[in-house]
């Protein structure tokens, strides 16, 4: 009896250890630049939810500018403006699609749905009451992954990416 004590401890040990090293190879791999940039996008997401204007300012190039001609430093405005008219702010990103260009050049679109903070804890109870825009960055790399030039555009629920819709559906499943 003893000795099949001692046999399941070791075989225990033995899958352990070989889970211990699967675990460590997978977490060690490095990551994809598409990887890479669907975390960026994740993290601005974050940072526009907490308000953070220098973080979001900081994914910029230097030679940054968007559909309208703003640049690093005129964005930075509108975006301290736009988060002084709303008091909390929710973004969902839905589903992005990142084209590499080349090893140091992407474009990336992402639908986004931005719904008020006040809002958000009863969103189930009340609907979706937010606003899909489809989000365009021409992305560069350097040192980091950057947006070198942005566009966006309000998008009804009909212009969305069919795996955009399908992500709001589970979460607003009378929509």
């Amino acid at each position: 009896m003893l000795n099949v004590i001692k046999a399941g401890k070791n075989v225990f040990i033995i899958l352990f250890c070989l889970w211990l090293s699967l675990w460590a190879f997978i977490s060690c791999q490095k990551k994809t630049d598409r990887e890479i940039i669907a975390s960026v996008i994740a993290k601005m997401a974050l940072q526009v939810e907490k308000k953070d204007a220098a973080g979001l300012i900081a994914h910029l190039a230097e030679n940054y500018n968007d559909f309208e001609g703003r640049d690093s430093a005129q964005t930075a405005a509108m975006v301290e403006e736009y988060f002084s008219r709303y008091r909390g702010i929710v973004i969902k990103v839905l589903a992005s699609r990142i084209e590499l260009r080349s090893a140091q050049s992407a474009e990336v679109e992402a639908d986004v749905a931005f719904y008020s903070g006040a809002a958000s804890a009863f969103r189930k109870l009340i609907g979706f009451s937010g606003e899909n825009y489809r989000l365009k960055f021409a992305m560069e790399k350097t040192d980091a992954w950057t947006i070198r030039s942005s566009q966006w555009e309000y998008i009804p629920l009909s212009g969305l990416f069919p795996e955009s819709l399908q992500i709001l559906q589970e979460l607003f499943p009378d929509l």
